[in-house]
C-alpha cells in the first residue's frame, strides 16, 4: 500500500526470485477502489463524496462544484481527522497552471472551504480585470497585477489611482507617488513598494488619446 505500480511490481518480483527462476512479473490495475471524502464550508454543493483512491483534493472540489461567491480560492484546508494536512492555494492552478496537490486522499478526509479572506478590485489598462484575493497581510501592488495578468501595453503607469477604505471611517482615494526623475525603472519601484489593503479599488488608467506637448488649433484657420 502507498507504492507506486512500478515499485510495487520489482517488490513482487524481487519476492519471487527468491523461490522461482526466470522470474518476470507484469502488475496490472483491475479495479481502483473508492473512498468516502468530505467537502465542506462555502461550496456549491457541500456533503460526502464517493471518489477514486487515486483522486486529489482539486479531484474532490471539482465534484463539489467549486467554491461559491464568497468561498476562499487561497486557503482551501485538507484535513486528515484533527490533522492540517495541507493548505492548498488555487491560484497557483487557476492563474499559473501549476498543480502542486499530490497529496491522495484518503477515507475519510475533509476539505474545508472557509469564506475568502482580504480582497482588492483591479479595473482599467489589465488583462484580467476582476475582483482577486489577498494572500497574506504583505502583498504589493506588483503581485496584484501579475494575478491580473500585468498591465496592457496602453496602460499608463504613471497614473494609478487606488480608492482605499479606512476602516469604519471613510473612502479617501490615492495616487500612486513616483519620485522625480521619472523613468520605467522608478515606476516598477514604485509599484512593487506600494501595499495593497483589503478593499482597495485599484484603476490603471489608459494613456491619453492625444500628446501632451502638442498645441492643437481647430475651427477657422
Amino acid at each position: 500500500a502507498g507504492l507506486t505500480l512500478q515499485h510495487a511490481q520489482s517488490s513482487i518480483e524481487t519476492a519471487l526470485k527468491q523461490q522461482f527462476h526466470n522470474v518476470r512479473v507484469d502488475v496490472a490495475i483491475a479495479r481502483l477502489r473508492s473512498v468516502r471524502v468530505y467537502v465542506v464550508g462555502d461550496v456549491q454543493r457541500p456533503g460526502a463524496y464517493e471518489v477514486s483512491s487515486l483522486s486529489t483534493p482539486l479531484n474532490a472540489l471539482y465534484a463539489a462544484g467549486g467554491p461559491t461567491s464568497i468561498g476562499s480560492l487561497r486557503f482551501v484546508r485538507h484535513y486528515r481527522g484533527t490533522q492540517l494536512v495541507r493548505e492548498i492555494d488555487l491560484y497557483d492552478f487557476l492563474l499559473h497552471g501549476i498543480r502542486a496537490d499530490e497529496e491522495r486522499l484518503q477515507s475519510g478526509d475533509t476539505l474545508l472551504i472557509p469564506p475568502a479572506g482580504s480582497q482588492v478590485a483591479v479595473f482599467g489598462m489589465v488583462k484580467r480585470p476582476a475582483i482577486y484575493e489577498l494572500k497574506g497581510g504583505n502583498s504589493t501592488l506588483a503581485d496584484v497585477l501579475k494575478d491580473a495578468g500585468d498591465a496592457t501595453v496602453a496602460a499608463a503607469l504613471n497614473h494609478i489611482t487606488v480608492e482605499r477604505i479606512q476602516p469604519n471611517r471613510q473612502r479617501e482615494t490615492l495616487s500612486l507617488e513616483l519620485p522625480p526623475p521619472v523613468t520605467p525603472q522608478s515606476t516598477l519601484q514604485a509599484i512593487s513598494s506600494f501595499h495593497v489593503r483589503d478593499g482597495d479599488r485599484i484603476h490603471i488608467a489608459p494613456i491619453l488619446p492625444y500628446s501632451e506637448r502638442v498645441i492643437y488649433v481647430e475651427g477657422h484657420v
